[in-house]
């Protein structure tokens, strides 16, 4: 055997030790992710009543969507009556730090990319979503909420996080990309009814540039400039929940979201007569 012959095997043999190398790396990292992941899933049903309570005080008292049961409700509300100015709201401010500090921790993995928004949507599904505009009503004091203002009692508690988030504003930026990001994830998989999704791109035509702006500034602040092509690759993932544009593959065609709503509409009124049917 030449020395051209030992020269190309041991060539060889360095490239396949190389290759399997990066593959246990490729594994372990990817372990090292499941791990993560399951400790957030943890924690996340740990804190299912404070994740309650937040909801609570983002909505106004009497709302219909809520995530806790009566009786839950009845008790935040007596405590909610006794509160003073002469002392902070101890329940409603714990709640916050624990909902928003994890929801907070979860979106910088994403923005470190040690994890990825698909896996964290497999964590919270549609549940965030669902009631993201209370969340939205905490986490910016200017969003539009729609309704009356909540009593003198439910007002002081939800000013009381809000301020709460001011003072710890990377943890309220944080929390509001996080949203953005699982949003464009619920979209691309179409979970959501037609009127959510139409709802959210339509808000996205005036917001979509501060949202961009907010996720690219933040990934690149936290990591340096080196994150920069993960900064924008993240921003681009967003347009998966604003209307398709020409030039651009993804995001939500209005020609798509007419039929969803069609196909929304017949199943409601097949299942609204299938109700009628049940009770004759």
């Amino acid at each position: 055997m030449d020395s051209n012959t030992i020269t190309a095997l041991a060539t060889a043999l360095l490239v396949m030790v190389g290759i399997a190398q990066i593959g246990i790396l490729i594994a372990q990292r990817r372990q090292s992710q499941f791990q993560l992941l399951e400790e957030y899933r943890r924690r996340w049903n740990e804190y299912r009543r404070y994740w309650g309570t937040i909801i609570f005080i983002g909505r106004d008292q009497d709302e219909y969507y809520q995530v806790i049961d009566k009786e839950e409700i009845a008790r935040l509300s007596k405590l909610k009556e006794s509160v003073t100015n002469s002392s902070p709201t101890i329940w409603a401010l714990d709640s916050s730090r624990l909902v928003f500090t994890t929801l907070s921790d979860i979106c910088l993995k994403i923005l470190q990319n040690q994890i990825k928004v698909g896996d964290v949507y497999s964590i919270f599904g549609t549940e965030v979503l669902r009631h993201s505009k209370p969340l939205r009503v905490l986490l910016d004091s200017f969003y539009p909420n729609g309704h009356s203002r909540p009593d003198r009692a439910h007002s002081k508690v939800r000013d009381e996080v809000q301020d709460w988030l001011i003072y710890h504003d990377g943890i309220r930026r944080r929390c509001l990309i996080l949203i953005d990001l699982l949003w464009a994830e619920a979209a691309r998989l179409e979970d959501l009814p037609p009127s959510d999704l139409k709802s959210a791109a339509d808000a996205k035509i005036e917001t979509s540039s501060i949202n961009k702006k907010r996720v690219i500034s933040e990934c690149i602040r936290l990591n340096g400039l080196g994150k920069a092509i993960h900064a924008y690759r993240l921003s681009y993932f967003l347009k998966n929940s604003e209307y398709k544009k020409r030039y651009f593959p993804i995001g939500i065609e209005k020609t798509r979201l007419e039929k969803l709503e069609k196909e929304w509409t017949v199943r409601l009124l097949r299942d609204y007569k299938n109700i009628n049917l049940t009770k004759h």
